[in-house]
């Protein structure tokens, strides 16, 4: 399979303040239920009703288990889903008396956090994704962008700080939350911001 081109554009990430960029990328299709089903029959002996029963199957089984509390992996060395509390607490200054208040671990209930399914991806799988896709910048509306070469100063500007305040994209931050045990290190994303 040849190297796919897949477009993004610059986004500005007015949450760290002016100047900030970030990849975003655009015009991305969904690749359907059925359509993966078809495709997949079309590669084997089986037929396509046959291949949708056992994923639907393969589909309750897996929130069945992540609802019990488990690390669910999907497919080999491809994604793996775990549950996940997302929330935080950290000191505040009251308002009726202007002092600071200083948190706990016992101040974290996971009543006052989400409740999300996590996931992460295998680096194996990550990997063979940077070398066979090709990015192409556009602009918002997705006419192409010509890039210039990046120099040394432009590869520190780009690899410097990947803190895109983009939750669902934790590139950055602690993506094997939930137990990950280092076998899948590729990226991790919350499926739930």
């Amino acid at each position: 399979m040849d190297n796919v081109k897949i477009p993004y554009y610059a986004r500005e990430n007015n949450k760290v303040g002016k100047h900030s960029f970030y990849p975003q990328p655009t015009n991305l299709k969904t690749f359907g239920f059925e359509r993966m089903c078809r495709k997949a029959a079309n590669n084997t002996t089986i037929e396509e009703h046959t291949v949708r029963a056992a994923v639907t199957e393969y589909i309750k089984v897996a929130r069945e288990a992540l609802l019990e509390g488990n690390r669910v992996e999907i497919g080999e060395q491809f994604v793996t889903l775990y549950p996940n509390l997302k929330g935080s607490v950290k000191d505040y200054v009251d308002k009726e008396t202007g002092q600071t208040v200083v948190v706990t671990a016992k101040d974290l209930i996971a009543n006052k956090c989400k409740s999300r399914v996590g996931a992460t991806v295998s680096s194996v799988f990550s990997d063979e994704f940077e070398r066979k896709v090709k990015w192409v910048k556009t602009d918002k509306q997705g006419n192409i962008i010509e890039e210039e070469d990046a120099t040394e100063t432009n590869e520190e500007l780009v690899n410097g700080d990947d803190d895109n305040g983009d939750d669902a994209n934790q590139n950055g931050g602690d993506n094997n939350q939930g137990g990950n045990g280092g076998d899948n290190g590729g990226g991790g994303f919350d499926t739930g911001s």
